[in-house]
């Protein structure tokens, strides 16, 4: 009679002492997938076992052990209440109800849209229009609106060549050109807290060439007007022009030298940010190159402008507007105006060191001729790249094309290569 007495005593410490299954809490809170069939059966067998322990103890029950048994069994109904909840209460459809709402957050957080930052850019083609009575007047090189960090520095050699052929005669005035011009500028740049200052030195030469025939070929198999080039000789030289007044501007040929020396300063406007920039310049020509041969105007001329970008991760688009103040050259015989220049551009990034550029650049004819056609504004097109060749060295190149006969050159290159220091 004792023994069953000590093991009815036992059972309530043990009904106390115990804590839920740390499978059970597990398993409640979504984290643990129901037990298996192996583990089920497991516990299926140890409940049995415990059953007929408890049946065999239950033989000779005293009045203490009666009043036992009625706790024990009130535990033992505790105790076997989790199983009861894993198959039918309500913490089974909380975890559920957490595994929709966890689900539903991740398709509110992949709806977030995610704005990219804005990609690395270089710019427009930097290069203006080229036509030898343009070229000796100040005009801004097309750039982008964001200024060098403070501290930093470029170095630029860039060099150009186009070809040009216009042969007109109007009410007294004679226009005969026909030649290329050269120009290889050397160009430094320094940032500032308050901005960028440039200085341009650059050297010209109008020279007989070599693009005639290549440029003549290339107009026929687009299609496009092969103008008069069939009609004379192949890289001539001529630089005449002869108002209705009997003034004579003749350029002689093959004179390389020094250019006009320019200082331009660009800086960024206080509503500027990193994806939308604007900015205003102001420039100024010093007459260093000597007019006789066509290198320089021989007057100071100034400018002012502003220039806009915007980027994109892939894209960027670039605006420039600037009004030339010309000076007295020293052709006083043939007028002189203050023009209005700039461009529009997009740029495109196609790999990680590759860019590709479209660009429009427009401008008015800073010297009356007399002759229509050529005294009018241009319009050019132009397409190139950018490639960058190392951490800090780019190299641009492209080509370009007028889009309204005699007011700029029939065709051109340009390359440039920039170090950033």
């Amino acid at each position: 009679m004792a023994a069953p007495l000590l093991v009815l005593v036992g059972s309530p410490a043990i009904a106390k002492d115990a804590s839920p299954d740390p499978d059970v809490v597990y398993f409640i809170s979504g984290e643990l997938a129901p037990q298996s069939a192996a583990e089920e059966s497991e516990v299926g067998e140890d409940s049995t076992a415990a059953a007929e322990e408890d049946s065999s103890d239950e033989q000779e029950p005293t009045e203490t052990g009666k009043e036992q048994d009625d706790v024990s069994g009130a535990d033992e109904a505790d105790i076997a209440e989790p199983p009861e909840v894993l198959a039918e209460g309500p913490e089974q459809e909380v975890s559920a109800g957490l595994a929709v709402l966890e689900e539903k957050e991740l398709e509110e957080e992949e709806e977030i849209p995610r704005i990219a930052e804005p990609g690395r850019f270089f710019g427009p083609l930097p290069t203006r229009n080229q036509h030898p009575l343009r070229i000796m007047f100040y005009d801004f090189t097309p750039e982008r609106a964001k200024v060098l960090p403070a501290g930093e520095s470029e170095f630029v050699f860039r060099f150009q060549g186009s070809s040009n052929m216009v042969k007109k005669t109007e009410a007294g005035t004679i226009v005969d050109l026909d030649l290329e011009c050269w120009a290889y500028e050397l160009e430094h740049r320094w940032g500032s807290r308050r901005g960028e200052l440039t200085v341009t030195l650059p050297f010209r030469d109008n020279t007989h060439g070599f693009m005639d025939n290549i440029i003549d070929s290339w107009h026929g198999f687009l299609g496009l007007p092969r103008g008069n080039r069939p009609d004379y000789p192949a890289n001539d030289y001529h630089f005449f022009v002869r108002n209705r007044y009997g003034d004579v501007l003749n350029i002689a040929s093959d004179r390389f030298g020094l250019g006009d020396l320019s200082i331009a300063w660009k800086g960024e406007s206080g509503s500027s940010g990193s994806r939308d920039t604007l900015s205003y310049r102001a420039a100024v020509k010093l007459p260093t190159g000597d007019s006789e041969y066509g290198l320089g105007s021989g007057g100071t001329d100034a400018g002012i402008g502003l220039a806009y970008e915007r980027l994109w991760y892939r894209w960027a688009g670039y605006a420039n507007l600037n009004y030339i103040v010309i000076g007295t050259p020293d052709f006083v015989d043939f007028e002189a105006n203050n023009i209005w220049t700039g461009c529009v551009a997009c740029e495109y990034r196609l790999r990680p060191t590759w860019w590709l550029t479209g660009q429009v650049n427009f401008a008015q004819y800073p010297l009356t001729t007399g002759v229509g056609t050529l005294d009018r504004d241009s319009q050019e097109l132009l397409f190139g790249f950018h490639k960058l060749l190392g951490k800090r060295l780019l190299f641009s190149g492209g080509f370009f094309e007028d889009m309204r006969t005699d007011t700029g050159p029939d065709f051109g290159i340009i390359g440039e290569f920039r170090w950033r220091f």
